[in-house]
């Protein structure tokens, strides 16, 4: 029997290319797997299903109460009018990721939701099962691979007009279309393992083109809205990995306006859209400090919230202010804060500054990360985090981790980490294998 001395050759390169990313020396997954309390493991999941009830009802009020508060989240004002439309299943986002830090204690914070483009798919519904079954131990993602095919089969049924069981004949001629950038691996490998599992649990779909594969290169918007593929159909529903907020400002090569052609297209219902335009409210950096502020209302106000929901909110979410409300005042003498672009992926423009303005840690290296500017920023309190070591094929390094909770809709899902020899997370975080102690 052939041995295996590096668990990362078992994983398959055609469903996860970008085990060795060019540009980086090291793999980007760690040599060894991380082992997780059961305990821990169920209130990740617990705290992300109270969390994103009370994340739905805050999109919620955004929606009722006017451009006012989406201009306070920084929404593209362009953007606005397609936030409005319901979608078939009635939620802000389908697909979403929550991100948690651990302080020196040990206690989980919620820093981060993801809920437009999440990434991490494949290593948390594929790659971890690779690392538990060579390592030998349970797997905290367990069944959740199954779980994340019959929501995609729940959408794929949603996208058929008037149809409970889906037959297959609508979608072979307007197919459920799955498309990014194709020159991003990474991009790619999520977009189409998503496509695989949707396509593994769909009834009765007869045709492979039912659900299909496009390179956002090679499409094009009719005049009517509908997303045309390049062999004459058209779409009826699109997954797009492609952040909402860049995509509303694409032009063609001519100059000429793609981003809102397209969003038209959606609010004249010629296709669903997958995440919906919605989700982009929660994914706004300031959208924390809303919530925030929703819960924390003058006495006497009602809550936005349910019991339930505010202690949730009150002990795992961090003190968050929109830049107008805050102060280095409201933080602890001894404590440092941090300040956010409402735009920032990958920890971009991040700085964590004391009471004084003074800044403590490095900033990350922005140049390659692909982000809308930002107008303005949200202030947070800064955790300082647990240290942790992982091996890496630059040794055993020192530095901290990222535990997060996918959504499948309202539903908790598989439970994914990132490890990073920065506080503050940028692309050069490791991903760090999960089993269940």
């Amino acid at each position: 029997m052939q041995v295996i001395a590096d668990w990362r050759d078992l994983l398959n390169r055609e469903i996860f290319p970008f085990v060795e990313y060019e540009g980086y020396e090291d793999k980007y997954p760690t040599k060894d797997i991380r082992m997780l309390d059961k305990e821990r493991a169920e209130e990740l999941r617990y705290v992300s299903g109270v969390l994103f009830g009370a994340f739905q009802r805050a999109v919620e009020v955004c929606q009722q109460c006017g451009e006012s508060f989406l201009a306070d989240l920084e929404i593209p004002p362009q953007l606005i009018p397609y936030l409005q439309k319901e979608n078939p299943l009635r939620l802000a986002s389908w697909l979403s990721r929550f991100d948690y830090v651990l302080d020196k204690q040990g206690n989980l914070h919620m820093v981060e939701i993801n809920a437009d483009t999440p990434c991490a798919v494949v290593e948390a519904y594929y790659g971890n099962m690779v690392a538990c079954n060579h390592f030998e131990v349970e797997d905290p993602n367990h069944g959740e691979y199954d779980k994340l095919c019959n929501w995609l089969n729940e959408i794929f049924l949603a996208s058929e007009p008037g149809v409970s069981i889906s037959t297959g004949r609508f979608h072979r001629r307007h197919p459920f279309l799955f498309s990014c950038f194709d020159d991003y691996p990474e991009d790619l490998a999520t977009t189409k393992f998503l496509m695989q599992a949707m396509k593994k649990n769909t009834m009765a779909v007869e045709a492979d083109d039912a659900i299909t594969f496009v390179s956002f290169y090679d499409l094009a918007v009719r005049n009517d809205g509908s997303i045309l593929l390049p062999d004459g159909r058209t779409a009826n529903a699109i997954y797009r990995l492609h952040p909402l907020e860049i995509l509303i400002e694409e032009t063609t090569p001519e100059g000429e306006s793609l981003g809102k052609d397209f969003m038209d297209g959606y609010l004249q219902g010629r296709y669903m859209m997958f995440n919906p335009p919605e989700s982009i409210i929660m994914q706004s950096k300031a959208f924390q400090a809303l919530v925030w502020a929703l819960d924390n209302q003058p006495v006497g106000m009602s809550s936005a919230f349910t019991e339930e929901e505010s202690a949730i909110i009150s002990r795992y979410m961090l003190p968050s202010y929109f830049a107008r409300d805050f102060s280095p005042e409201k933080i602890a003498a001894n404590a440092a804060w941090i300040r956010k672009p409402i735009w920032g992926r990958e920890g971009a423009g991040i700085e964590v500054l004391d009471r004084q303005g003074v800044k403590l840690v490095k900033d990350v290296d922005a140049d390659n990360i692909v982000r809308r500017d930002s107008k303005d920023d949200m202030y947070q309190l800064f955790v300082d985090q647990q240290e942790c070591e992982a091996d890496t094929d630059s040794g055993r390094l020192t530095g901290y981790q990222t535990l997060s909770c996918f959504m499948l809709g309202k539903t908790p899902s598989a439970l994914y980490a990132r490890f990073s020899p920065e506080q503050i997370a940028g692309t050069e975080a490791y991903w760090l294998p999960l089993g269940l102690q």
